[in-house]
């Protein structure tokens, strides 16, 4: 696990969460650098993938703290996000925004299970399907769930097979909070497509007793804005 200066590739807001269980709560994020994944797929992949990463600031929780303050100083929701915030030691950083009131929020693949998972106020914890080309790992993605406070699954579906690996999911976890987002292939999907895919998820989920009390989401932010930086 890093434990030196943060890296971070982008601090940004107010905006709207975009996804999981705080799906359309203003919120100011934190985007840190580097992956344990390669997904094929991945909107973010500015954050690890060599030619594409954008410029890394290394940051330490005070300095992350202060660039908050001057972005929103009423704003008290904190996204971590990445790339893959759980690749860090971010005891101090929680435990200083904690101190000042932050609520925050983690969004993560189920990689890696740190304890200051659970001093956080909620994860997002989504495991990668087939289209990702990645494999799961089924005890590490357990003992994320176990160490995390408030966990939700979240799964992106492309196709049958990723929804045949979500119902599996479900079954494996029936009692967490679950959502099933759209996929969306950045640089290929324009509005229309996203919105006949969520259509087809909808209609499948719907018509599939193994997913009662399940979640189906847009990436809203994308419907919003795009697949721009920064929102």
């Amino acid at each position: 696990m890093i434990r030196a200066n943060l890296g971070i590739v982008e601090i940004f807001g107010p905006t709207l969460q975009g996804e999981g269980q705080v799906i359309g709560r203003k919120t100011l994020f934190i985007r840190f650098a580097g992956c344990d994944y390669a997904c094929l797929w991945c909107d973010s992949a500015f954050t690890w993938k060599p030619g594409q990463i954008a410029p890394v600031e290394h940051l330490r929780p005070h300095e992350v703290l202060h660039r908050l303050l001057q972005l929103d100083p009423q704003c008290r929701d904190v996204t971590l996000s990445g790339g893959n915030p759980a690749l860090y030691d971010l005891t101090e950083l929680v435990e200083q925004l904690g101190a000042h009131g932050y609520r925050l929020h983690v969004e993560t693949q189920g990689s890696r299970a740190p304890a200051w998972l659970g001093r956080v106020d909620s994860v997002t914890i989504s495991p990668k399907p087939p289209s990702s080309g990645m494999d799961t790992d089924w005890a590490l993605l357990q003992q994320t769930v176990a160490v995390s406070a408030c966990p939700d699954l979240k799964v992106v579906v492309f196709d049958e097979a990723d929804y045949d690996y979500a119902r599996d999911l479900r079954v494996r976890f029936p009692n967490l909070p679950f959502a099933l987002q759209v996929g969306n292939r950045v640089g290929d999907d324009d509005t229309a497509a996203l919105l006949q895919k969520l259509d087809w998820l909808a209609q499948r989920a719907l018509s599939d007793p193994t997913m009662q009390n399940v979640r189906i989401l847009p990436q809203l932010h994308v419907l919003l804005w795009g697949n721009r930086r920064g929102v």
